[in-house]
């Protein structure tokens, strides 16, 4: 295997000195492009260095030792003792000594650098020196894959800071992880070794599939890299044959719920979007039609949508996990409090800016032995200093064709212009995605641009109601002509009282010659209780009260709640809720999703 690698790098330089590119070598040699990618130039830097001639007077006094040394030994005499067999160690030594020992200080101060960091580079110089001198392979796979993970906490780190991700950081981890694995494929009877391979790769790989919108623009390409690595580790080490390409991931990465129909072998229909599901796709890859899926999918740089994981949504008790968006009531150790909410925040938690009490942020929770543990706290990528607009919920009809080819998309939905982008999550679980659909937004407002954070294809409602456009959100300005609901700015409805700043308002219209025309304030919310909050989430349970539970949390529905179609158990539920005296979360305005399929449109044959 090793004699493999030396002759594709041979290769690859002769081809290279010929004029062929690297990324045309890479290709050639797909199972050693992340080794080639780090050796060829270097080998090409070496080769393309002016031999050194040493001077004549150098050559001539080197050449009388050697006769010098030669007559000794005819004569008898022992040669002095020679140490050159010590020479490689020495180097390895000094080099160890001139990271560790010289830059002694800088060396130390560099152990918590960030990749933002100028130390960063001494810190991974560092961590080389102690590869550079461990000398069993599998020690040294060990080492490496402690320091890939040691650059997962580092992009942990940048999160919670609120800083993009650098592609410093991104490129040390595809690094460290292919070189362990280099050096593992060698040793296939190290079964624990592969497995934590195996295992990590999956991991790294699930954290970076959700944080393309926090990769800095210029790491775009190092994020592609990487993530393929991590990919093709799995695929690899459990024997899976093909191999995703940087290139099968330069658009982006998107989200998608929806049901599963057969378009042709390897191509499904998902919601609606074309993704194509292959070997190379982890999970439930083996799909039935009509199956209900969550996907991961890579965007090419074609547009195309390669699925890299599918997980089939199961007909079982409803999914637990649920979404609260408000503002953060406190902050404690290890816990925030939302809506009246505790939840624990734990090492596990994807956080992505530092918590603060008065944030308007969005958790993710999950129900883990009882116990709200968010695995995911977000907030606004808009500018820090400006406080962030709440989130809008708008519905009504697609307008014109839309399409998830391209990495930032503008769709029409009920008149409102949205950025749809790799981070919008696709939820088609009730419709298909197409023009005429109806579709409800979940969007927040970031420098003057309403960015879509969720697309939610709705089923069909009755004919009267087909045309209507409801807005929910709250009243952050307005006057008797116009108000600014959650950062986007609407004609005041006609014959209505301006609500108090800071209310909830939900209003219903209807689209006249392009334009929206507000018809009627359906509900509003004074802000006189705390804890207003959109949950988003399924009935697990009715009470006999008529409360429901909605993962751990209890919602209480009093009569003068607004309540738009018929609760059931399994029904997924838009709430706007508030905390009451007794701090118990009052329904304000619900909204709930049917749970009727809407059939695929029939194919053209």
């Amino acid at each position: 295997m090793a004699r493999g690698f030396a002759a594709a790098l041979d290769e690859c330089l002769a081809a290279m000195s010929a004029g062929e590119s690297l990324d045309e070598c890479l290709a050639r040699y797909p199972r050693y492009a992340e080794e080639l990618r780090t050796h060829l130039p270097l080998a090409q830097r070496l080769t393309m260095t002016p031999r050194h001639q040493p001077r004549a007077a150098v050559q001539e006094a080197a050449w009388q030792r050697f006769r010098s040394q030669a007559s000794d030994m005819r004569l008898g005499r022992r040669p002095p003792l020679s140490f050159a067999w010590l020479r490689p160690l020495a180097i390895a030594a000094v080099l160890v000594l001139a990271v560790l020992g010289v830059a002694g200080g800088g060396a130390y101060a560099s152990q918590d650098a960030l990749p933002d960091s100028p130390l960063y580079r001494v810190k991974l110089l560092t961590e080389d020196a102690r590869v550079w001198v461990t000398f069993d392979d599998s020690r040294k796979a060990e080492l490496l894959l402690n320091q890939s993970n040691e650059r997962t906490d580092e992009v942990m780190a940048m999160l919670r800071a609120g800083k993009p991700i650098q592609g410093n950081v991104l490129s040390a981890l595809r690094e460290r992880t292919a070189r362990a694995v280099r050096i593992l494929e060698n040793h296939p009877d190290e079964l624990a070794l592969l497995a934590r391979v195996r295992e990590q790769s999956a991991e790294q790989e699930d954290l970076l599939l959700v944080l393309w919108g926090d990769i800095a623009e210029s790491a775009r390409d190092e994020y592609a890299e990487v993530v393929a690595t991590l990919h093709n580790v799995q695929l690899r080490t459990s024997g899976t044959p093909g191999s995703v390409r940087p290139d099968d991931l330069a658009a982006g990465i998107i989200h998608i719920r929806g049901s599963a129909e057969l378009v042709a072998e390897g191509v499904w229909l998902l919601g609606g979007v074309e993704v194509r599901i292959d070997r190379r796709t982890r999970g439930d890859n083996e799909l039935e039609p009509g199956q209900m899926v969550r996907v991961v999918a890579a965007r090419g740089s074609d547009g195309r949508l390669l699925a890299l994981e599918v997980t089939a949504v199961s007909d079982g008790p409803p999914d637990q996990q649920y979404i609260v968006s408000g503002t953060l009531e406190d902050v404690g150790d290890g816990e925030v409090v939302i809506a009246g909410q505790r939840i624990a925040i734990t090492t596990r938690t994807l956080l992505k800016l530092q918590l603060q009490r008065g944030q308007r942020v969005e958790i993710r929770v999950d129900d883990i032995d009882g116990q709200a543990v968010a695995s995911s706290v977000e907030g606004s990528t808009g500018d820090r200093d400006e406080e962030a607009s709440a989130l809008l919920a708008y519905e009504g009809i697609i307008e014109g064709a839309v399409s998830t080819d391209e990495v930032s998309n503008d769709w029409v939905v009920g008149g409102q212009k949205f950025t749809v982008t790799p981070s919008t999550e696709i939820d088609a679980r009730s419709g298909v995605l197409v023009e005429g659909a109806r579709a409800r937004v979940e969007a927040v407002v970031e420098n003057g641009d309403v960015i879509a954070k969720r697309v939610v294809i709705l089923a069909d409602e009755d004919d009267a109601d087909a045309d209507i456009v409801r807005i929910e959100g709250v009243l952050e300005a307005g006057d008797d002509e116009s108000w600014t609901v959650s950062g986007i700015e609407i004609v005041a409805p006609a014959d209505v009282e301006t609500p108090v700043v800071g209310s909830l308002v939900t209003l219903e219209g209807r689209l006249i010659d392009g334009h929206l025309v507000l018809e009627k304030l359906v509900t509003t919310f004074t802000p006189g209780r705390s804890g207003l909050a959109l949950i988003r989430g399924t009935i697990g349970r009715i009470e006999e009260s008529g409360a429901w539970q909605i993962g751990l949390l209890r919602v209480e529905i009093p009569d003068e709640a607004f309540v738009l179609g018929e609760p059931q158990v399994g029904s997924r539920v838009f709430i706007w809720g508030s905390r009451d005296d007794e701090d118990s979360l009052q329904a304000v305005y619900v909204n709930i999703l049917s749970r009727t399929p809407v059939e695929p449109p029939a194919s053209e044959d």
